[in-house]
Protein backbone atom coordinates (compact mmCIF):
# COMPACT_ATOMS: atom_id res chain seq x y z
CA UNK A 1 0.00 0.00 0.00
CA UNK A 2 2.92 2.34 0.64
CA UNK A 3 3.96 2.17 -3.01
CA UNK A 4 0.41 2.98 -4.13
CA UNK A 5 0.30 5.88 -1.66
CA UNK A 6 3.63 7.16 -2.95
CA UNK A 7 2.45 7.04 -6.56
CA UNK A 8 -0.78 8.86 -5.66
CA UNK A 9 1.21 11.66 -4.00
CA UNK A 10 2.52 12.72 -7.42
CA UNK A 11 -0.88 13.70 -8.81
CA UNK A 12 -3.41 16.49 -8.38
CA UNK A 13 -6.39 14.43 -9.57
CA UNK A 14 -6.93 10.67 -9.45
CA UNK A 15 -9.73 8.82 -11.22
CA UNK A 16 -10.31 5.37 -9.72
CA UNK A 17 -12.78 3.76 -12.16
CA UNK A 18 -11.99 0.10 -11.54
CA UNK A 19 -13.86 -2.66 -9.73
CA UNK A 20 -14.68 -1.11 -6.38
CA UNK A 21 -14.33 -3.54 -3.44
CA UNK A 22 -10.75 -2.67 -2.51
CA UNK A 23 -10.95 -0.55 0.66
CA UNK A 24 -7.25 -0.53 1.54
CA UNK A 25 -6.14 0.35 -1.97
CA UNK A 26 -8.74 3.10 -2.28
CA UNK A 27 -7.71 4.58 1.07
CA UNK A 28 -4.04 4.50 0.02
CA UNK A 29 -4.87 6.67 -3.00
CA UNK A 30 -6.57 9.22 -0.75
CA UNK A 31 -3.70 9.23 1.74
CA UNK A 32 -1.29 9.83 -1.14
CA UNK A 33 -3.28 12.86 -2.23
CA UNK A 34 -3.22 14.02 1.38
CA UNK A 35 0.57 13.74 1.37
CA UNK A 36 0.68 15.87 -1.77
CA UNK A 37 -1.46 18.54 -0.14
CA UNK A 38 0.79 18.67 2.92
CA UNK A 39 3.95 18.88 0.78
CA UNK A 40 2.49 21.48 -1.62
CA UNK A 41 0.07 23.68 0.34
CA UNK A 42 0.06 26.36 -2.37
CA UNK A 43 -1.31 23.99 -5.03
CA UNK A 44 -4.99 23.35 -5.71
CA UNK A 45 -6.61 20.90 -3.31
CA UNK A 46 -6.15 17.37 -4.71
CA UNK A 47 -9.28 15.55 -5.85
CA UNK A 48 -10.26 11.89 -6.29
CA UNK A 49 -13.17 10.57 -8.36
CA UNK A 50 -14.08 7.13 -7.00
CA UNK A 51 -16.15 4.62 -8.92
CA UNK A 52 -18.61 2.74 -6.73
CA UNK A 53 -21.79 0.77 -7.36
CA UNK A 54 -25.47 0.79 -6.51
CA UNK A 55 -25.29 -2.70 -4.99
CA UNK A 56 -24.17 -0.68 -1.95
CA UNK A 57 -27.82 0.35 -1.56
CA UNK A 58 -29.42 -2.95 -2.57
CA UNK A 59 -31.89 -4.88 -0.45
CA UNK A 60 -31.95 -8.60 0.35
CA UNK A 61 -35.45 -9.64 -0.75
CA UNK A 62 -34.71 -13.37 -0.64
CA UNK A 63 -32.78 -13.78 2.61
CA UNK A 64 -33.92 -10.73 4.61
CA UNK A 65 -37.52 -9.90 3.75
CA UNK A 66 -37.54 -7.10 6.33
CA UNK A 67 -34.97 -5.24 4.21
CA UNK A 68 -36.97 -5.37 0.97
CA UNK A 69 -36.81 -1.91 -0.61
CA UNK A 70 -39.46 -0.06 -2.53
CA UNK A 71 -37.52 3.17 -2.05
CA UNK A 72 -36.03 5.10 -4.98
CA UNK A 73 -32.82 6.97 -4.15
CA UNK A 74 -32.18 10.40 -5.69
CA UNK A 75 -28.62 11.74 -5.81
CA UNK A 76 -29.82 15.17 -4.69
CA UNK A 77 -30.10 13.43 -1.29
CA UNK A 78 -26.39 12.61 -1.19
CA UNK A 79 -26.02 13.25 2.55
CA UNK A 80 -28.90 10.92 3.38
CA UNK A 81 -27.48 8.27 1.05
CA UNK A 82 -24.13 8.50 2.84
CA UNK A 83 -25.82 8.03 6.23
CA UNK A 84 -27.84 5.08 4.91
CA UNK A 85 -24.66 3.43 3.65
CA UNK A 86 -23.01 4.02 7.03
CA UNK A 87 -25.93 2.33 8.77
CA UNK A 88 -25.91 -0.64 6.39
CA UNK A 89 -22.17 -1.09 6.75
CA UNK A 90 -22.43 -1.34 10.54
CA UNK A 91 -25.08 -4.05 10.15
CA UNK A 92 -23.33 -5.84 7.30
CA UNK A 93 -19.87 -4.79 6.06
CA UNK A 94 -19.63 -4.93 2.27
CA UNK A 95 -16.22 -4.34 0.62
CA UNK A 96 -17.36 -1.98 -2.13
CA UNK A 97 -19.39 0.11 0.32
CA UNK A 98 -16.51 0.06 2.80
CA UNK A 99 -14.19 1.37 0.07
CA UNK A 100 -16.54 4.19 -0.86
CA UNK A 101 -17.10 5.28 2.73
CA UNK A 102 -13.37 5.07 3.43
CA UNK A 103 -12.65 7.37 0.50
CA UNK A 104 -15.20 9.94 1.68
CA UNK A 105 -14.16 9.82 5.34
CA UNK A 106 -10.40 9.75 4.74
CA UNK A 107 -10.66 12.61 2.25
CA UNK A 108 -12.39 14.71 4.89
CA UNK A 109 -9.67 13.87 7.42
CA UNK A 110 -6.90 14.69 4.92
CA UNK A 111 -8.52 17.90 3.70
CA UNK A 112 -8.82 16.78 0.09
CA UNK A 113 -11.83 16.50 -2.21
CA UNK A 114 -13.63 13.25 -3.02
CA UNK A 115 -16.46 12.69 -5.49
CA UNK A 116 -18.19 9.32 -5.93
CA UNK A 117 -19.96 7.94 -8.99
CA UNK A 118 -22.29 5.11 -8.00
CA UNK A 119 -23.00 3.07 -11.13
CA UNK A 120 -25.72 0.48 -11.76
CA UNK A 121 -25.45 -2.38 -14.27
CA UNK A 122 -22.94 -1.33 -16.93
CA UNK A 123 -23.55 -2.60 -20.44
CA UNK A 124 -22.07 -2.39 -23.91
CA UNK A 125 -18.50 -2.95 -25.11
CA UNK A 126 -15.73 -0.75 -23.77
CA UNK A 127 -13.32 1.00 -26.11
CA UNK A 128 -10.13 0.06 -24.25
CA UNK A 129 -7.49 -2.37 -25.52
CA UNK A 130 -8.08 -5.21 -23.04
CA UNK A 131 -11.28 -5.74 -21.06
CA UNK A 132 -14.38 -5.09 -23.15
CA UNK A 133 -17.23 -6.04 -20.82
CA UNK A 134 -18.46 -5.39 -17.30
CA UNK A 135 -19.59 -8.06 -14.82
CA UNK A 136 -23.29 -8.77 -14.45
CA UNK A 137 -24.57 -9.30 -18.00
CA UNK A 138 -21.57 -11.41 -19.12
CA UNK A 139 -22.01 -13.68 -16.08
CA UNK A 140 -25.69 -14.13 -16.94
CA UNK A 141 -24.82 -14.90 -20.57
CA UNK A 142 -22.11 -17.39 -19.60
CA UNK A 143 -24.57 -19.06 -17.23
CA UNK A 144 -27.14 -19.30 -20.02
CA UNK A 145 -24.56 -21.02 -22.22
CA UNK A 146 -23.74 -23.55 -19.49
CA UNK A 147 -27.31 -24.18 -18.35
CA UNK A 148 -28.98 -23.97 -21.76
CA UNK A 149 -31.16 -21.06 -20.59
CA UNK A 150 -30.74 -17.89 -18.49
CA UNK A 151 -31.11 -18.23 -14.73
CA UNK A 152 -32.86 -15.76 -12.43
CA UNK A 153 -33.38 -15.87 -8.68
CA UNK A 154 -36.99 -16.36 -7.63
CA UNK A 155 -39.54 -14.56 -9.76
CA UNK A 156 -36.99 -12.03 -11.02
CA UNK A 157 -39.26 -9.03 -10.45
CA UNK A 158 -36.59 -7.04 -8.59
CA UNK A 159 -35.30 -4.00 -10.48
CA UNK A 160 -31.95 -2.40 -11.18
CA UNK A 161 -30.89 0.56 -13.30
CA UNK A 162 -28.33 0.51 -16.09
CA UNK A 163 -25.91 2.71 -18.05
CA UNK A 164 -23.91 2.27 -21.25
CA UNK A 165 -20.18 2.19 -20.56
CA UNK A 166 -19.43 5.01 -23.02
CA UNK A 167 -22.00 7.27 -21.34
CA UNK A 168 -20.37 6.50 -18.00
CA UNK A 169 -16.97 7.37 -19.46
CA UNK A 170 -18.41 10.69 -20.62
CA UNK A 171 -19.49 11.40 -17.03
CA UNK A 172 -15.95 10.85 -15.76
CA UNK A 173 -14.73 13.21 -18.48
CA UNK A 174 -17.29 15.85 -17.54
CA UNK A 175 -16.29 15.73 -13.88
CA UNK A 176 -12.59 15.91 -14.71
CA UNK A 177 -13.25 18.93 -16.91
CA UNK A 178 -15.06 20.70 -14.06
CA UNK A 179 -12.22 19.97 -11.65
CA UNK A 180 -9.64 21.37 -14.08
CA UNK A 181 -11.73 24.49 -14.69
CA UNK A 182 -12.39 24.99 -10.98
CA UNK A 183 -16.15 24.68 -11.48
CA UNK A 184 -18.61 23.49 -8.87
CA UNK A 185 -18.66 19.75 -8.18
CA UNK A 186 -20.08 18.08 -5.10
CA UNK A 187 -17.56 16.51 -2.74
CA UNK A 188 -17.50 14.48 0.45
CA UNK A 189 -20.87 13.52 1.89
CA UNK A 190 -22.49 15.80 -0.68
CA UNK A 191 -20.46 14.33 -3.53
CA UNK A 192 -22.34 11.11 -4.33
CA UNK A 193 -23.65 11.00 -7.91
CA UNK A 194 -25.71 8.32 -9.67
CA UNK A 195 -25.34 7.37 -13.34
CA UNK A 196 -28.54 5.59 -14.37
CA UNK A 197 -30.18 6.01 -17.77
CA UNK A 198 -32.92 3.36 -17.51
CA UNK A 199 -34.35 0.51 -15.45
CA UNK A 200 -35.13 -3.18 -15.95
CA UNK A 201 -36.17 -6.22 -13.92
CA UNK A 202 -33.90 -9.25 -13.72
CA UNK A 203 -36.65 -11.30 -15.38
CA UNK A 204 -36.82 -8.95 -18.37
CA UNK A 205 -33.04 -8.92 -18.69
CA UNK A 206 -33.02 -12.73 -18.68
CA UNK A 207 -35.67 -12.73 -21.42
CA UNK A 208 -33.56 -10.40 -23.57
CA UNK A 209 -30.56 -12.68 -23.07
CA UNK A 210 -32.62 -15.74 -23.99
CA UNK A 211 -34.10 -14.18 -27.11
CA UNK A 212 -30.71 -13.02 -28.34
CA UNK A 213 -29.21 -16.42 -27.58
CA UNK A 214 -31.86 -18.07 -29.74
CA UNK A 215 -31.30 -15.54 -32.53
CA UNK A 216 -27.58 -16.30 -32.47
CA UNK A 217 -28.20 -20.05 -32.47
CA UNK A 218 -26.57 -20.48 -29.05
CA UNK A 219 -29.74 -21.35 -27.11
CA UNK A 220 -32.52 -23.70 -28.17
CA UNK A 221 -35.41 -21.79 -26.59
CA UNK A 222 -36.23 -18.45 -24.99
CA UNK A 223 -37.22 -20.02 -21.68
CA UNK A 224 -35.91 -18.57 -18.42
CA UNK A 225 -34.99 -20.84 -15.50
CA UNK A 226 -36.14 -19.69 -12.04
CA UNK A 227 -34.08 -20.99 -9.11
CA UNK A 228 -33.83 -20.40 -5.40
CA UNK A 229 -30.94 -18.20 -4.27
CA UNK A 230 -28.48 -20.96 -3.33
CA UNK A 231 -29.18 -22.97 -6.47
CA UNK A 232 -28.78 -19.86 -8.61
CA UNK A 233 -25.41 -19.10 -6.99
CA UNK A 234 -24.26 -22.60 -7.94
CA UNK A 235 -25.56 -22.14 -11.49
CA UNK A 236 -23.64 -18.85 -11.75
CA UNK A 237 -20.50 -20.72 -10.72
CA UNK A 238 -20.24 -18.95 -7.34
CA UNK A 239 -21.66 -21.38 -4.76
CA UNK A 240 -19.75 -19.74 -1.90
CA UNK A 241 -20.83 -16.19 -2.79
CA UNK A 242 -24.56 -16.35 -2.08
CA UNK A 243 -24.65 -12.91 -0.42
CA UNK A 244 -22.87 -11.32 -3.39
CA UNK A 245 -25.27 -13.01 -5.83
CA UNK A 246 -28.28 -11.69 -3.95
CA UNK A 247 -26.98 -8.12 -3.85
CA UNK A 248 -25.66 -8.05 -7.41
CA UNK A 249 -28.11 -10.26 -9.33
CA UNK A 250 -31.36 -10.55 -7.37
CA UNK A 251 -32.00 -7.34 -5.47
CA UNK A 252 -33.77 -4.02 -5.84
CA UNK A 253 -31.56 -0.98 -6.31
CA UNK A 254 -33.44 1.94 -7.82
CA UNK A 255 -31.67 5.26 -8.31
CA UNK A 256 -32.35 8.58 -10.03
CA UNK A 257 -29.45 10.64 -11.39
CA UNK A 258 -31.12 14.08 -11.26
CA UNK A 259 -28.10 15.80 -9.70
CA UNK A 260 -25.77 14.23 -12.26
CA UNK A 261 -27.90 15.44 -15.15
CA UNK A 262 -28.08 18.93 -13.64
CA UNK A 263 -24.29 18.86 -13.67
CA UNK A 264 -24.54 18.76 -17.47
CA UNK A 265 -24.31 15.03 -18.15
CA UNK A 266 -26.14 14.18 -21.37
CA UNK A 267 -26.11 10.40 -21.87
CA UNK A 268 -26.64 9.35 -25.47
CA UNK A 269 -28.23 6.01 -24.61
CA UNK A 270 -31.40 5.32 -22.65
CA UNK A 271 -33.85 2.47 -22.34
CA UNK A 272 -34.00 2.32 -26.13
CA UNK A 273 -30.30 1.39 -26.29
CA UNK A 274 -30.45 -1.11 -23.45
CA UNK A 275 -31.56 -4.07 -25.54
CA UNK A 276 -28.92 -3.30 -28.15
CA UNK A 277 -26.34 -3.31 -25.37
CA UNK A 278 -27.40 -6.81 -24.31
CA UNK A 279 -26.90 -7.97 -27.90
CA UNK A 280 -23.44 -6.37 -27.97
CA UNK A 281 -22.49 -8.06 -24.70
CA UNK A 282 -23.51 -11.40 -26.19
CA UNK A 283 -21.12 -10.76 -29.06
CA UNK A 284 -18.28 -9.88 -26.69
CA UNK A 285 -18.81 -12.99 -24.57
CA UNK A 286 -18.73 -15.17 -27.68
CA UNK A 287 -15.62 -13.42 -28.98
CA UNK A 288 -13.87 -14.07 -25.67
CA UNK A 289 -14.92 -17.73 -25.79
CA UNK A 290 -13.81 -18.15 -29.39
CA UNK A 291 -14.85 -21.25 -31.30
CA UNK A 292 -15.19 -23.13 -28.02
CA UNK A 293 -18.40 -21.27 -27.12
CA UNK A 294 -20.55 -24.13 -28.41
CA UNK A 295 -18.81 -26.47 -25.96
CA UNK A 296 -20.20 -24.48 -23.04
CA UNK A 297 -23.62 -26.05 -23.50
CA UNK A 298 -24.81 -28.17 -20.64
CA UNK A 299 -25.41 -31.75 -21.80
Amino acid sequence: MEELRSIASRFDVIINPGFGPLPDQSKALVLGLGDRKKANPSLSVPHIIQQSGTSNLADRPHSMAQRKLQHEFNDFDSGEIYEYEKKLNVEEPYPQRTAELSVIDTAEEEGIKATVIMSPTIYGPGLGPVKKTSIQIPILIQTALREGEPVVVGDGTQEWDHVRVTDLADLFGLMLSKIIKGEDLGTGKDGIYFSETGRCSWEDLAKYIAEEGVRLGKLESSRVKHLELGDAARAYGMPDMVEFIELGFASNSRTVSDKTKKLGWKPKDGNEGWRKGVEEDWQEVLKAAGDASALLYKE
